[in-house]
This record gives C-alpha cells, structure tokens and sequence, in this order.
C-alpha cells in the first residue's frame, strides 16, 4: 500500500535528481567551453593541424607544377597506376584513312571533318 508520503518522497528526489543532473550537465558545458575558447584543448589543435596538412596536399595536387612526378616520364594516378602524359595509340582517321597519334585524333578529326576553327577547305 503506497501512501501519500511515498508518492511525496518519490516526486521530491526525483525533483533532486533533475536538478542535480541539470548542474552537472551545465558545469560540463561551461567548462569545456572555457577550454575551447581559451585554446587549451589539444585535440583542436591536432584538429587544425590536420585541417593545415589536408589544405597542402590539396594544393599539391591542384599544382602539377610543383609536384616532383612532372619531372618523370610517367605520372602515378591515384589508383598506382602509370599513364604517359600524351596518348601514344595510333589510330585510323574514318574520314581520311590516315594513322593518327591518339592524343591528336581529336584536333585532326574536327579538321579533317571541316568543323570547328581550324577546318581543312575541300
């Protein structure tokens, strides 16, 4: 048989309980906000430093003039595989019947057919 004291006893601790997890809770917060502001958290420094370096490379990768593959015959992709700079397949024109270096198939195609800037006059 639960009486009124109980009931009483019950809603007060767990009144307590809330208000003592409320403090705790904003205590945790003011603190680690204190840290983050005044700069004393290591983790966000290793945070930027990464954030820095992924920055870098990026811009590493953008340049390919400052990257020391140009200087190699071949370039290494992402994937480790190696490919020449320019195209070196031979194919035939279907247009004209000549063989064509594949990196140069394109601007010779769109000559040869008469489109673009730089058509052929038949």
């Amino acid at each position: 048989m639960s009486g009124p004291n109980e009931d009483k006893n019950t809603q007060l601790s767990s009144h307590f309980f809330g208000d003592l997890l409320d403090s705790i809770i904003v205590d945790v917060a003011s603190e680690c906000h204190r840290i983050a502001k005044l700069g004393l958290d290591r983790n966000l420094e290793e945070e930027e430093e990464e954030m820095r370096l992924s920055v870098q490379a990026r811009a590493r990768v953008a340049d390919p003039s400052n990257s020391s593959e140009t200087n190699t015959k071949y370039v290494v992709d992402i994937f480790g595989q190696t490919h020449p700079s320019i195209a070196t397949e031979i194919f035939e024109c279907m247009n004209c019947g000549r063989s064509i270096a594949a990196g140069r198939f394109a601007p010779h195609l769109e000559k040869c057919m008469g489109k673009g800037r730089k058509a052929r006059l038949k």
